[in-house]
């Protein structure tokens, strides 16, 4: 009888292609990261010496390629396929489509898998991380401020880091001029930016495109120039200190203030500088929490369709 060899199965040459494909991808994407964060991270002045630590970039370039690999091999699962499926099938739809997507106990859970390893991170992180972590939560809600403008209005504001520095100067100036706390200035610094934003909003109603950019460019720089060259109001260059947040009236130092109390010595705790920085990522992330519900609930409103038909088409939204 004459001699058969055995075939490999399609799926499995299938699948060895796909796993040679993410491969690459991953290699590309840590290859990427480490040119784009080993000079900034990687070198770090030490005096007059620049120090070499590639152990820092090296880390974040290596999740950086596992996240890649594992979202190429997701792609091709079925359930990647359906979600590529449905995303291409939105896009060729004409219009502002606006889709509901329904919850499942499965995405539930991830949630909660989530929020449980965020709030759980602090605790694991160094101080270097968490203020690494700290920074990135500012990002975050600085990202889901935009996007509203830029991503659902569709309107191209360029100087929105302005309002950012109009409230962190309110904070800071209100602690400073007016002797109020972290959580008393919060609110007045809110307030101080959202009404620099209606001093500039009602100008330029019926700007867009090019001359809104213009217009909110020209108003972050002026922004930063009054706040660079105001040297005895706003400090100039050297800026000015921001109050120190407190729990309850618990400050997070070795030694309160006369009438304070520390926090470690109200719990009885070894004191620990990292206590701070754990009580402010907390803090941003509950903030963080709400905004994405706040901006998920805009979105779903009638003025979040507006903002969106408004961004598709202007002329047919009025």
């Amino acid at each position: 009888m004459p001699s058969t060899t055995a075939l490999p199965s399609t799926t499995g040459v299938r699948w060895a292609l796909v796993f040679r494909q993410a491969v690459l991808e991953a290699a590309a994407a840590f290859a990427l990261a480490l040119l784009l964060l080993g000079p900034i991270v990687g070198l770090v002045l030490d005096g007059y010496e620049v120090k070499n630590e590639l152990q820092r970039p090296l880390l974040i370039a290596a999740i950086i390629a596992i996240g890649r690999f594992l979202v190429a091999l997701a792609m091709h699962t079925p359930a990647g396929q359906a979600m590529l499926e449905r995303f291409n099938a939105r896009r060729r739809q004409p219009g502002v489509l606006v889709v509901s997507i329904p919850e499942s106990n499965r995405q539930r859970w991830w949630l909660l898998v989530i929020i449980a390893l965020a709030l759980s991170l602090p605790f694991l992180a160094s101080k270097y991380w968490l203020t690494v972590l700290i920074q990135a939560m500012i990002y975050v809600l600085l990202g889901l401020g935009l996007n509203i403008v830029v991503g659902l209005a569709g309107l191209l504001d360029l100087g929105y880091v302005a309002f950012y520095a109009v409230g962190a100067y309110g904070l800071a100036l209100g602690a400073q001029y007016l002797d109020l706390g972290f959580w008393s200035a919060l609110p007045l610094a809110a307030m101080l930016a959202a009404l620099f934003g209606c001093v500039l909003g009602f100008p330029v109603l019926r700007m867009h495109g090019d001359y809104l950019a213009i217009v909110t460019l020209g108003f972050g720089e002026i922004i930063r120039l009054v706040l660079n060259n105001w040297l005895e109001f706003t400090g100039g260059p050297n800026g000015v200190a921001a109050p120190a947040p407190q729990l309850f009236g618990l400050e997070f130092t070795r030694t309160a203030k006369e009438g304070g109390v520390p926090f470690h010595e109200y719990f009885q705790i070894a004191y620990d500088p990292t206590h701070r920085f754990i009580f402010i990522y907390l803090a941003l992330f509950l903030i963080v929490c709400l905004m994405v519900v706040v901006v998920t609930r805009l979105r779903n409103m009638p003025v979040g369709r507006a903002w969106e038909a408004l961004r598709e088409d202007e002329i047919a939204c009025r």
